[in-house]
């Protein structure tokens, strides 16, 4: 039986970051050990760098193109990515690839990766909402990595907050990415009003922005795959989401060699029974993948 484990396969070992949507490689689990000591990132707020800003044309020139049914999405192209990475020096994502690994526990967990699921919640939000349904709503990506479901909303006309669990993927990858993604007559300051970023272990981030927004939507993809993380997640969904509020879950059934999956967060949202759920798309194709959508029981 194929299991995922902390190495990336030899065919990765040279393109860890790829320009395509990543469909075998999953997240690792941590030992009981390394939970233990783990040390979670602080929440903050990320402001964009006066280098992200002074390379704008830079990135746009470096990046990949998702045409989508009613919207096309840019995101930067893996070599781009990596030579970058190569050449900072400190950053929590170098220390992954340094590592061969999708996972640094307490340091790194994943979100230079573009995950499968995230393209089928991409293609799902296409057929289902329309242009006019997102407009004045206020949306989360909650895990948002390279920020590509954050983005899609965000170029639909909603305001959109990003949070990752690392400030270098939000500087490095998610900032990059929506500004590639905005017209070049668009002020800076006028995309700035409209999305903010967010680091931080989610209990933390919860914490830090306490009496603060509660969202309309969130969006979160490949989330599920620890275990242990999964009730801090669910209690940030139950402290973030408005009363009418949709939550759309993209992940896979199961994720061997780690021990999480839907099954088992969904026997979760039983137990809880804050949610109501539904399962709104599916496939069996290669390790199975579902999509949830969540809302709050009445």
């Amino acid at each position: 039986m194929f299991k995922f484990d902390f190495l990336v396969d030899e065919c990765d070992k040279d393109d860890n970051f790829k320009d395509t949507f990543c469909q075998k490689d999953s997240p690792s689990c941590l030992s009981q050990e390394e939970t233990c000591s783990l040390i979670c990132h602080e929440a903050a707020e990320i402001l964009p760098s006066q280098s992200i800003l002074e390379n704008v044309d830079v990135y746009r020139l470096q990046c990949h193109t998702k045409v989508l049914k009613n919207v096309c999405i840019s995101h930067l192209n893996g070599g781009f990515l990596l030579e970058d990475i190569r050449n900072a020096s400190n950053s929590d994502i170098k220390k992954a690839h340094e590592q061969h690994s999708d996972l640094v526990p307490g340091v790194y967990e994943g979100g230079a990766k573009i995950w499968e699921c995230t393209e089928d919640i991409l293609n799902y939000m296409t057929e289902k909402y329309s242009q006019d349904w997102w407009p004045r709503k206020r949306v989360l990506d909650l895990g948002c990595g390279a920020g590509l479901l954050g983005i899609y909303a965000y170029k639909q006309g909603a305001h959109v907050d990003f949070q990752d669990y690392n400030q270098d993927v939000l500087q490095q990858i998610t900032l990059p990415n929506l500004l590639i993604n905005t017209t070049e007559q668009t002020p800076l300051d006028q995309v700035f009003e409209n999305v903010k970023f967010y680091s931080g272990d989610w209990s933390k981030w919860t914490e830090f922005c306490k009496g603060s927004y509660i969202y309309d939507v969130i969006l979160t993809s490949e989330t599920i795959y620890n275990p242990r993380n999964q009730e801090n997640l669910l209690r940030c969904l139950k402290d973030k989401l408005k009363m009418d509020g949709v939550v759309i879950l993209g992940a896979k059934t199961h994720y061997f060699g780690v021990g999480g999956g839907l099954h088992q967060f969904e026997t979760l949202l039983n137990a809880d029974k804050c949610f109501d759920y539904q399962i709104v798309w599916s496939s069996r194709e290669g390790v199975s993948r579902q999509i949830l959508l969540l809302t709050r029981r009445r």
